[in-house]
């Protein structure tokens, strides 16, 4: 591996890493100040973290967000955060220090990280082992979660002590002075001890800039943020006291601003579409949650096939080897990685058990990211109650939905981008947008009342009717298709470089056949207009009624209708008025001309009914046409 040294935008060397880890500096390499970056040089950055070796840097690159930099070895850590320093001022730097741990002899990674980070102002971090070990060690052995947690909670200051000593030491000369200010004061006292944050106004619900993201802060903790200040202070306090800080402190910080559309979140920076490059994180990028998932370059001649086995069996499997499907269903995927909610549409998986819809809502909660994920149902989406899990969410999974028949108001209220009431139960309830795509899987597909287009317009279903072999049924095959993920979205992202061309096929899958023959397996009326033909300028057959007696199905539309409904067994026909509305719609998904035509015998339409009609017509007619 050959990889390249620089200082700031200057090449100054480049250093060899053999297949058996040895590493050697070419001829001619500047060492000291230069560094390896792992991800292209930015202008600003709230962190930058700066690590020996590459292979430790690339784990950190995992536990924490910011700018990450390899230092090469621990002599060049103080050159590497003074230069960090003096083009980032206002940043934190973060020294990742090795645990070169030998009894009787002294700790050269541990003091030589210190010793930059007292220069510089910055933290150090080592690995909290009893034996030598830098941080991918550590990864290594426990695992990338327990790493990440003993990054963050080892991290120290220099002289953090001596500042907390001399704080407490002047406690009670300033007891007077928060006693005495005003409530605009003491929120502005409180906001200096979060950093950055910011409000929604509508909900007055405050979010703190941590790590890359915008996370929620609740009143409650803002209390009790507000009490150990007087606490430190050993100043008296009231509750209203406290309320009153918090509510200036609102009146003060910024609005929380707009993500941009084009970004997709991850652990170690944005992915920004419409450059198709990869940044660090910034608080003005306002993201509200990121999948958790470090981005990395892509290997050499990279494809899914060869390396993503386990995730292309299963789309290969789920689209019948249909290559224009599988497209459709990365189309899908790539909407829920996006977070394309603006684009209106949800998806339906449906069909048979053991088919893979369960899989598809695996993938789609690790692009989305578990903690950027609620799992709800109709039910949940219909009430102001059960929508206050979905805020602040990138994906909404229906898992397993029983079978569903109603309007759908929730669904088309919140995949349409509409103001809704959230009712949080012991929060104030507010109206918001719920910025999320919407996945449904289910064995029976959902039956809509509603037909004036909402729902048909917004419905993008997927039938996987194939089930999987018994001796081919993997476990383990979720878990498989986590570990390619990095494949997985790298695929999706240079498939979709438009991003107009997924919403593109996923509008042609909402339109398709497969789709159509679903529906009319869940609704009588979708399975009646497939036995009806247009007839272009002719006439055809007249709307009718129920008092026309006896009926006459090959000449009255609505006698038609009732008597498919009544040799098919299904109940609860619609009305005249009900049929007469919903029929334009339901024929304009099977793309048939539907037209009403007067004349002077009254009111005539362009359709008729197909020869396969007489597999449900009455054996005699009641009347023949004239």
């Amino acid at each position: 591996m050959l990889l390249i040294i620089q200082r700031g935008n200057e090449v100054t060397g480049a250093q060899i890493i053999k297949p058996n880890g040895e590493k050697r500096l070419i001829s001619g390499t500047k060492k000291k100040g230069s560094f390896m970056p792992l991800s292209e040089l930015i202008e600003t950055t709230e962190t930058v973290l700066i690590a020996e070796g590459y292979a430790t840097a690339l784990t950190v690159s995992q536990l924490h967000s910011g700018l990450v930099l390899a230092a090469i070895d621990e002599g060049n850590l103080l050159p590497v955060a003074e230069w960090a320093r003096k083009h980032y001022p206002e940043a934190k730097i973060i020294i990742v220090a090795d645990n070169d741990i030998k009894i009787g002899q002294p700790n050269v990674g541990k003091i030589s990280a210190e010793k930059a980070a007292k220069m510089v102002n910055g933290w150090v971090t080592l690995p909290p082992t009893e034996d030598k070990a830098d941080w991918d060690d550590y990864r290594q052995q426990f695992g990338i979660e327990k790493a990440k947690q003993a990054f963050n909670e080892g991290m120290y200051q220099m002289d953090n002590l001596a500042t907390v000593t001399v704080i407490h030491a002047d406690k009670k000369g300033a007891n007077t002075n928060l006693s005495q200010m005003a409530a605009s004061q003491r929120g502005a006292l409180l906001a200096e001890r979060f950093g950055k944050l910011a409000i929604i106004p509508d909900s007055e619900m405050v979010y703190h800039y941590v790590d890359g993201v915008w996370n929620k802060v609740s009143d409650s903790d803002l209390q009790r943020a507000m009490v150990a200040i007087f606490d430190e202070y050993e100043t008296p306090y009231s509750p209203t006291g406290v309320k009153n800080a918090i509510g200036a402190l609102k009146l003060q910080i910024p609005v929380l601003g707009e993500q941009k559309r084009e970004l997709i979140g991850f652990s170690n920076g944005v992915y920004d579409l419409s450059t198709q490059q990869f940044k660090p994180h910034a608080p003005e990028n306002w993201l509200l949650n990121h999948n958790g998932i470090v981005f990395t370059a892509p290997e050499s001649n990279e494809n899914l096939k060869q390396h993503a086995p386990s995730f292309y069996k299963w789309l290969s499997h789920s689209a019948g080897n249909d290559e224009e499907k599988m497209n459709r269903i990365n189309a899908g995927l790539f909407m829920i990685l996006a977070n394309r909610y603006d684009w209106q549409l949800f998806i339906e998986v449906t069909g048979e058990g053991g088919s893979g819809k369960s899989v598809f809502t695996s993938i789609a909660t690790l692009l989305a990211g578990a903690h950027n994920t609620a799992s709800g149902n109709m039910k949940a989406l219909d009430e102001a109650r059960g929508r206050y899990q979905f805020v602040g969410k990138s994906l909404i999974t229906l898992p397993d939905q029983v079978k569903y028949v109603g309007e759908g108001a929730g669904i088309k209220a919140i995949t349409g981008g509409d103001l809704i009431e959230v009712d949080g139960k012991y929060e104030k309830q507010f109206s918001t947008i719920i910025k999320a795509v919407v996945l449904a899987t289910n064995n029976e597909p959902m039956s809509f009342t509603e037909r004036n287009g909402g729902i048909a317009r917004r419905r993008v279903i997927f039938s996987f009717n194939t089930p999987v072999k018994e001796n081919d049924k993997d476990p383990l095959l979720p878990e498989k298709i986590s570990k390619e993920l990095p494949v997985i979205i790298r695929h999706l992202l240079k498939l979709f470089t438009c991003q107009d061309k997924a919403k593109l096929l996923l509008q042609e899958q909402r339109d398709s056949g497969e789709a159509l023959a679903v529906k009319s397996n869940s609704d009588p009326l979708y399975s009646f207009c497939a036995y009806l033909v247009s007839l272009g300028e002719e006439l055809g057959m007249k709307m009718g009624n129920k008092n026309i007696y006896p009926r006459a199905p090959r000449i009255y539309l609505y006698h038609a209708y009732l008597s498919f409904m009544e040799a098919y067994g299904f109940d609860r026909p619609l009305t005249l008025t009900k049929f007469g509305d919903s029929l334009p719609k339901v024929m304009q998904e099977y793309k048939k001309d539907y037209r009403k035509f007067k004349t002077k015998r009254g009111y005539y339409y362009n359709v008729d009914l197909t020869d396969e009609a007489n597999e449900w017509l009455p054996a005699v007619p009641e009347l023949r046409k004239s």
